[in-house]
Formats: structure tokens, sequence, C-alpha cells
């Protein structure tokens, strides 16, 4: 926004530069001679003719021919001295001119602009981009901006299904994820039962809800499947709320229709593959703790990894939780507990996640691939990372004040016996 107005100041200002040096500009200074100077030319004129005539050389009617003549070239002479002096005045009125230019114009280009123009457009182009490139600057206070005008736009157009979807995504990429699932449900208010929109709505809500599933995301799954039934996303989700209740049969029927669909060398392939293969090893009674999955927003979710995976078990990180005794009186047993891992730079998407409750403190904890929330994002693809802790009374993992959090901001992917402390408030 602020280059626009940079670049609309230079076109006004280059405008006036050429309109107003005109108006300004000086006209050619008049003669030296003053009118004094020329009446006393033509004065020494006329003594020399009655000279003429004194000593003879003049008769009386060539006198009075040549004074007449004479006075005739002074009057004509003094008129066009007094139309030379007229730009001075013309001047005064072009300065005038050129003041009143260089208000107005300004005046009209805003007047202009802000009757014709769409002073809402960087803003709006800014969401899309932030849409488009999610990581590019998910924190920063530019982007919280534009998303702050795009809803502030959306509530005086609340019929327009692809603002709110963008808003939706955008929410989602700031962690703002209750706020995400009522972007959504605006869209499905405007084109309702669209299958991918019910898939990301039963995403955002996990997200919210730590990855716990509630009736409404096992509904708009179930929905979504219903209309669809080949939604990749709502296809990945149902497999990995299967597995997490227990039911190691679903989750395969799901995660197998949803191989079917997938391009046999891709990422998203290969993991699905490994997910099945856990369901199937759960489903013969030799895996546990398969539920710890969380969602994932991409279009297939990473489970746990198998049990055999040398480099997964590697990417680990351990300690222990708690609260700081100055503060256990600021939160309640009921309240939830994060505790994540982020990459130190680049992306704030976490790689790794759990969620307990206050009631559960203080606490061994363990963080590895099984919590990451998206095969593109696992601690085995970092060196190091911010381990942070909130408590939240909302429940949802984004900070709002009244929250408890800790930081440990640079810890080696492996680390073990970490203390990690919520000491404090959030304001």
């Amino acid at each position: 926004m602020t280059t626009l107005w940079l670049v609309v100041l230079l076109l006004l200002l280059a405008t006036l530069l050429c309109l107003i040096p005109p108006l300004v500009r000086r006209a050619a200074p008049a003669g030296p001679a003053s009118d004094a100077s020329v009446r006393a030319f033509y004065l020494a004129q006329r003594d020399q003719l009655r000279r003429d005539r004194q000593n003879g050389s003049l008769s009386a009617d060539g006198l009075a021919r040549a004074e007449d003549e004479l006075q005739r070239d002074l009057l004509q002479d003094l008129a066009l001295r007094q139309q030379q002096a007229a730009p001075v005045r013309g001047q005064r009125a072009g300065v005038a001119a050129a003041c009143l230019l260089s208000v107005l114009i300004p005046v009209a280009a805003v007047l202009l602009y802000g009757k014709l123009g769409n002073p809402r457009a960087a803003a709006d182009v800014s969401v899309m981009a932030g849409a488009a490139e999610p990581h590019a600057a998910e924190t920063g206070d530019d982007m919280a901006v534009a998303i702050n005008a795009l809803a502030q736009r959306l509530r005086q157009a609340p019929d327009d299904a692809d603002g709110w979807y963008t808003l939706a995504r955008s929410y989602e990429t700031l962690g703002r994820y209750a706020d995400a699932v009522a972007a959504y449900q605006q869209v499905l208010r405007l084109f309702p039962g669209q299958p991918a929109v019910l898939a990301d709505m039963a995403d955002a809500l996990l997200s919210a809800n730590g990855g716990e599933p509630d009736a409404n995301a096992v509904e708009a799954v179930a929905q979504a499947l219903a209309t669809q039934p080949d939604q990749p996303k709502a296809l990945a989700l149902a497999g990995m709320m299967a597995l997490r209740r227990g039911d190691a049969a679903e989750a395969l029927a799901h995660w197998e229709r949803l191989q079917a669909l997938l391009p046999p060398d891709s990422e998203a392939a290969r993991q699905i593959q490994s997910n099945i293969a856990q369901a199937r090893a759960m489903a013969a009674g030799t895996t546990a703790g398969s539920n710890r999955a969380l969602p994932a927003s991409a279009g297939t979710k990473a489970e746990a990894k198998p049990a055999g995976d040398a480099s997964a078990s590697a990417a680990r990180i351990s300690g222990q939780a708690r609260i700081a005794d100055a503060l256990r009186s600021q939160v309640q047993p009921g309240d939830t507990v994060f505790i994540l891992a982020r990459p130190v730079e680049g992306s704030r998407m976490p790689l790794a996640i759990l969620q307990w409750r206050v009631s559960d403190l203080p606490r061994a904890f363990v963080l590895d691939d099984s919590n990451a929330m998206s095969p593109d994002a696992t601690l085995s693809r970092a060196s190091k990372v911010r381990v942070e802790i909130r408590i939240s009374r909302s429940g949802t993992a984004a900070a709002r004040a009244g929250d408890l959090s800790g930081v440990l901001p640079d810890v080696a992917v492996g680390a073990d016996g970490l203390e990690l402390v919520a000491d404090t408030l959030v304001r």
C-alpha cells in the first residue's frame, strides 16, 4: 500500500511540474528606458525642429507637420510600453492559477480514486498472496492486517464465497482454527454440501481440538464421503479417525481406497502405504499406541511410523513438562495443554504436537514423528526446533490473552531430559 501511494505522489508531482512552470515564468523585461526618458527624447527632437525654424532651414508649415508627426510617434511609443507592462499583471494571474492547480489536482485525484478505484485492492491482493504462499509471512503484522481487512469486507459483502474460503485458509495459516471453522461454515451456507469444503472444515475442527475427533468433525467427513466417496482429504481423515478409535479394519478400507487414487510414485502414496502397514499390524494385534496420530492440513495424513524405522526412532525429543508454581493458580484442571515443536526458521507449522489437560501435569513427554501433523513436516526432517508448552483456556492452539506459555528456543532433535516449564502469562 505504501508503494502505491508513493507512485501516486510521484505522478502528481510530475503533472504539476508540467503545468506550473509555464504559468509562473517571467516575461522578458522591458527596455531600461522609463516613460520620462522617452518624453525627454521627443522634447529634444522638438527643440531641434524649432531651432531649424529659427535659422530658416524649416518653414512654418514644415515645422507644424513635423511636430504633429513627432507627437504621434510619442503617443505610439507610450502605448507600446504600456502593452509591454501587461505581462506583469498576467504573471500575477499565472502565479494564482499555479497555486490553485497545486491544490485542486491532488484533491481531485484523491476524490476520483475514492469514487472509482478500489482502496482495498492492495489488502485483498495481500490476502490472496498469503493463501497461495501460506508460509511466506504467517505471523507477520502485514498478513494479520490484510486478513482483518478481508474480514471487514466480507461483513459488507457476505455472499462472496471465494472471499470466505480465502479467509478460512488464511485463519488456518495463523493457527486460528475456530475462526477458520466459522469461515468454512459461511462457504457452506452459500454452497451447501461441497465435499472439499466439508473436508477442509473437518480438518480445521480436528486442529482446533488438538487432533481429537468430535461429533462435528465426524459428521463433516461423513457428509463429504456421502456426496463424493473418493474425496481424498475426507478419506484420509476418515482413516485417521477410525484408527484413533481402534477400528483398524475401517481405517484400512478408507486408506486402501485412497491409495488407489494416488500416483504410485508420489510421497502421499508412500505415506498412505506406511499408514496401511501400521493399520494391518494393529489389526493383527502387534502394534500399540497408534491412536496418537494427528491431523494434517494436506491432502493425506501422517500416522505413526512403523516401529522398525531407525531414523524415526532417532528423531525424538523428550523431557518433563510442568507449570511454574507461581502461576498454577492461573489455570484450571480442565484447561488444555499443548506441547509442540516448531522449526527454528521458516514455516511455523508444528512438526510434532501433544495435547493433554492441566490435571496431567507434571508429566514426562516424548515428541517424535508419530506426533506429526503432516507427512511433509516431521521432526526427522529437522535438526533444531523450538519446543513450546501452551496452556489454553479456550482449548485452541492459537495463543490468547490469559494463556500460559513456555519456550525452549533452540533444541537439537534427539535431545533428552528437557525441562519445559509454563512460566509466562500471555497478555
